[in-house]
């Protein structure tokens, strides 16, 4: 089953990086965009992670292609977290809590 979820995660990988290549070469397409970030997401998703404890053995190619499929996703989430933190930085908040509120 893991071979099964490694062989999706893998394509829906390259058919993301393929998207998001072409839309730089050819012609640059928001659709094109956000289906590879869903292609990402879905690799992601569906990945057996060994940091989630998905995945108990010791392969080395297993976990070279873990952290190319994990880091476009972290990375996201790392840059979200961090331009939060500078916004709760900025708004002088020094509470967990962290309202935003924009008047419209």
């Amino acid at each position: 089953m893991d071979f099964l979820r490694i062989t999706l995660a893998t394509l829906s990988f390259i058919a993301g990086t393929s998207l998001i290549i072409s839309m730089f070469f050819l012609q640059f397409d928001w659709k094109d965009m956000l289906a590879g970030f869903i292609f990402y997401l879905f690799a992601y998703s569906i990945w057996p992670s060994k940091k989630r404890g998905k995945r108990d053995s010791e392969n080395a190619i297993f976990d070279v292609l873990e952290f190319v499929i994990e880091f476009p996703i972290e990375f996201v989430i790392w840059f979200f977290r961090t331009l939060g933190r500078l916004f709760k930085r900025l708004s002088g908040s020094k509470d967990s809590g962290g309202d935003f509120d924009i008047d419209l």
